[in-house]
């Protein structure tokens, strides 16, 4: 058994630890220091390391702490029970508070019995629609895990390729008794348990066959062949019985610099949320607009002007990249503290971006466009003031709301050269479906 926990040791420590994930979560922004990985949330941060922190330890702890005090981020850094003790009394001494510590579980996922017959009116499934709020809370109470639920919803539900996630609930007749919430951690081995909110060995059951996921083999680059955990002692026990195999141990140290941190990313990325259809519902009132009459455009306000695209074909076109960082500099430009941009799209997953806190230097990348070339997308504040719509069908950007037209109205006109309407009135030499 020993010899089995060296080896699952391992391969975590090679896959897990002090690495650059490839795909950067919402809202983060991700930094190598030596050999450091350094993770700003907003919110909060992160730093994780594999092997020796550095010849000078304390100063690479200070350097830590100044660059999280610089963006009032409090900072977590987990110390492992087979690190040296010098990075924990480092830690103290800079002030890092240490907090319980839990228990390093993996497994092979084949080594995970399968599911047995659960009782009558019981059955697991996956999260239905509506009740990530509730789950949301639920997981909120339970013991402190590997990782939060809320913190893996704000990374991305809809993640590319290999780095899915998905919440497990049990439930008895129609109750919620437990949920388990994992993701499969992107080019590695791993499927990582962030949480389970009871020791339910059904769930884990069912996270281990959703880890090997045979029906979304030709969709993944990369099959997961082991679980990961981390487990306070009174859910340890539903590990071990599961095939799980306790590795190491683990404290999360932490410390909070003076001033705020953001309550919210930078970006999130919104699906079921109540936000995302009551900024859809409030556009298309305003504006006139849903996805059966989208190819005839919006109703488009006095301040507004409308570009014709049709020469770009292709997502991958040079103009359109200018198109692109045209907005974005022009809405960081006039946007107002507290200000939100909704990234929109009928039937399909949305954004929202603080414009002041992503796409600058040391920030989130800019996770907005105006323009697809093979569907409408709305971009538009909160309130309504400012925004655009790009129709694919007519090949038009529209840009509405004085200031940020102010802004941009020069550049793309030079870029594009074809204004097609100015407060919906037809100016231009092409055809359109406008008034």
């Amino acid at each position: 058994m020993a010899e089995v926990a060296e080896s699952l040791l391992a391969v975590y420590e090679s896959q897990l630890r002090g690495i650059v994930p490839r795909d950067t979560p919402w809202g983060a922004v991700v930094e190598r220091d030596g050999s450091l990985v350094r993770t700003h949330y907003g919110t909060h941060g992160t730093v994780d390391h594999a092997g020796p922190v550095g010849d000078d330890l304390a100063e690479s702890i200070r350097r830590q702490q100044a660059l999280f005090a610089a963006r009032h981020e409090p900072v977590e850094w987990k110390v492992y029970a087979h690190d040296s003790p010098l990075l924990g009394a480092s830690l103290r001494a800079a002030g890092f508070v240490p907090g319980p510590m839990r228990a390093v579980l993996a497994a092979g996922i084949a080594d995970v019995p399968s599911a047995e017959a659960l009782r009558p009116g019981m059955r697991v499934r996956y999260e239905s629609y509506g009740e990530l709020e509730r789950l949301l809370r639920k997981a909120a109470a339970a013991p402190e895990q590997r990782r939060p639920l809320s913190e893996m919803v704000a990374d991305g539900m809809a993640r590319r390729t290999g780095s899915e996630m998905k919440i497990l609930v049990l439930e008895h007749e129609g109750r919620i008794l437990d949920a388990l919430w994992i993701e499969h951690v992107g080019d590695t081995d791993f499927a990582a348990v962030g949480g389970i909110t009871g020791p339910r060995p059904e769930l884990l059951q069912a996270a281990a066959a959703w880890a090997e996921g045979r029906d979304l083999r030709g969709f993944r680059p990369r099959t997961p062949r082991y679980l990961v955990a981390e487990a306070p002692d009174s859910l340890v026990p539903a590990y071990l019985t599961t095939g799980f195999h306790e590795i190491t141990r683990v404290s999360t140290y932490r410390w909070a610099p003076a001033g705020e941190p953001a309550r919210e990313r930078a970006t999130m990325q919104l699906l079921s949320e109540p936000e995302h259809d009551e900024i859809w519902k409030r556009f298309e009132t305003r504006f006139e607009v849903t996805y059966e009459t989208a190819d005839r455009g919006i109703v488009e306000p006095p301040a507004s002007a409308t570009w014709y695209l049709g020469a770009i074909e292709r997502s991958d076109d040079p103009v359109l990249a200018e198109v692109e960082g045209i907005i974005a500099r022009g809405v960081r430009a006039v946007a107002r503290p507290g200000d939100r941009l909704y990234r929109l799209k009928w039937f399909i997953s949305g954004s929202r971006t603080d414009p002041l806190r992503a796409g600058g230097p040391g920030q989130p990348y800019w996770v907005g466009y105006a323009y697809l070339v093979d569907e409408h997308v709305v971009q538009v504040t909160e309130d309504l003031r400012m925004g655009t719509f790009g129709n694919w069908s007519e090949a038009s950007l529209c840009v509405f709301g004085e200031e940020l037209l102010a802004y941009v109205d020069e550049d793309l006109t030079a870029l594009l050269g074809i204004v097609l309407r100015r407060g919906g009135r037809p100016v231009g030499n092409v055809w359109s479906f406008g008034p």
